[in-house]
């Protein structure tokens, strides 16, 4: 008591004694559950509508896990808990049903730059944690990550005062710009389905898949509007059951014309076979149009339903959304969220003018356009490779995966950001390249294929699988 007193650490109030206590004893204040300073509004620049605002999920992701460890957060949105755990050294994992949220924050991360952090083992990676040290500016304030902490019992005991670290302080390696680390965009879809769970719905697979057609002709009876590109409308009416048919799973009127709809498997992708037994099917009975509705759609597949010749009826896939899983749960089922006709990628894979390394062959692609089938004027559209908003390359492609080598956008300003980051390091040809339509020259892989993935304006993906020849 007396050190404390002769510091002038103990003052009198009324009949007692308080501590006196400087601000810089500690210029640190604890974070109560009043959050004043997250606010959100449209001056952040939000990228989706509920878009939360960074500084929400960091200071939750900062008081409660260490560098390395795994955040989960299941609806995605925007992708700003991946980003702010891909900041701060934290694993993620995010997820959603839609797939405008996976392409917004794919793009988000893909062009996100970060600040670099000393790591205490550079062996172990952010795992190890970060260095965080002392610093000081010239007014003496405290700015750096480990602060004093000085209290009544480091005076009394003529201590030094305890070392406090602000999370949120590490040490920053200047003229370091960090990107996103790898990371993979995967989905539930299973496999393809036998042709029999596919196209018999009232057979042994049996309850389970009549149930699911009857619940996609009820969707589609309720959602008959379909969107085309160019803000088009497709009204399709009176839509029933087909009976009698094999693959056919309903039938409609397009104005004065016949249609048949064929839905793909529940939890699969629609397969080759399928698309050519409906269609052999369609032009039995005379059908003049056949519409294939699915979750996910093979790259064999795809290119058959847009081949006219080969199927011998006009056809075209469109895309379903996810949320009809859960439309019982939605106050109303529109045809913009629902269904979407969906068009395919107009690519050339050609030799590269130079070659490897080892002298070897280098083979480059690009990507022409879209092709948009219009089921009103029974015509192919074409949409320039330069107003695609991101596509990506795949120059090893095993049938099953797509590990994106190569990625681009062309439409949009994305990588702006990573532009003004590394300025000084790049050529600005580089980034007109990366917002162009033709590849970087690549070696082909032992399996002498490569795939191209597009993401259209409403976040569908469409693939085209190419075998080079030699």
């Amino acid at each position: 008591m007396q050190k404390l007193t002769e510091r002038g650490r103990v003052e009198i109030q009324g009949n007692s004694i308080a501590y006196v206590r400087y601000l810089d004893d500690f210029p640190a204040f604890p974070v109560t559950n009043v959050w004043a300073d997250t606010g959100t509004g449209s001056a952040l620049g939000k990228l989706y509508v509920v878009q939360t605002e960074p500084r929400v999920v960091q200071r939750c992701i900062l008081m409660t896990t260490d560098p390395g460890d795994l955040v989960l957060d299941p609806t995605c949105g925007s992708g700003t808990t991946a980003y702010v755990a891909e900041q701060w050294g934290r694993r993620w994992i995010t997820a959603d049903t839609s797939r405008v949220p996976l392409a917004l924050a794919r793009q988000r991360l893909l062009t996100a730059t970060f600040p670099y952090y000393e790591l205490k083992s550079p062996q172990s990676g952010p795992a190890g944690g970060f260095v965080y040290q002392r610093k000081q500016n010239r007014k003496g304030e405290e700015i750096g990550g480990l602060v004093p902490h000085v209290t009544l019992k480091s005076i009394a005991n003529d201590e030094p005062p305890a070392m406090e670290v602000l999370v949120d302080r590490p040490e920053e390696v200047s003229g370091v710009t960090r990107v996103a680390g790898p990371f993979v965009v995967e989905a539930t879809i299973a496999p393809v389905q036998p042709i029999e769970a596919a196209g018999e719905g009232e057979t042994t697979a049996g309850s389970d898949a009549a149930t699911h057609i009857q619940r996609m002709t009820e969707v589609l009876r309720q959602s008959k509007t379909l969107r085309l590109p160019g803000n088009r409308e497709l009204t399709l009416a009176g839509v029933r059951r087909t009976v009698d048919t094999e693959y056919l799973h309903a039938e409609a009127k397009e104005g004065d014309k016949r249609v048949a709809i064929v839905f793909g498997p529940a939890d699969g992708a629609v397969s080759a076979t399928l698309v050519y037994e409906a269609g052999r099917e369609a032009h039995y009975l005379k059908f003049e149009r056949l519409y294939f509705f699915g979750f996910a759609v093979e790259p064999g597949a795809r290119a058959m339903i847009e081949d006219e010749k080969k199927l011998r009826i006009a056809a075209a896939y469109v895309a379903v959304t996810p949320d009809v899983a859960m439309s019982d749960l939605l106050k109303t089922t529109r045809s913009s969220e629902i269904f979407s006709v969906t068009g395919l990628p107009d690519v050339a894979v050609r030799r590269a003018k130079k070659k490897g390394p080892e002298g070897q062959p280098l083979y480059e692609v690009e990507l022409k356009g879209l092709d948009l089938f219009d089921p009103q004027s029974m015509d192919t559209e074409s949409l320039g490779g330069e107003n695609v908003p991101c596509w990506m390359l795949d120059t090893d492609h095993d049938g099953m995966s797509f590990y994106a080598t190569q990625v681009f956008f062309p439409k949009t300003s994305a990588w702006d950001n990573l532009q003004r980051s590394l300025k000084a390091t790049f050529d600005e040809s580089v980034w007109s390249h990366l917002a162009g339509t033709v590849s970087e020259p690549f070696a082909l892989g032992d399996r002498r294929r490569v795939a191209v993935k597009v993401i259209d304006e409403r976040g569908n993906e469409l693939m085209r699988v190419l075998d080079v020849a030699e």
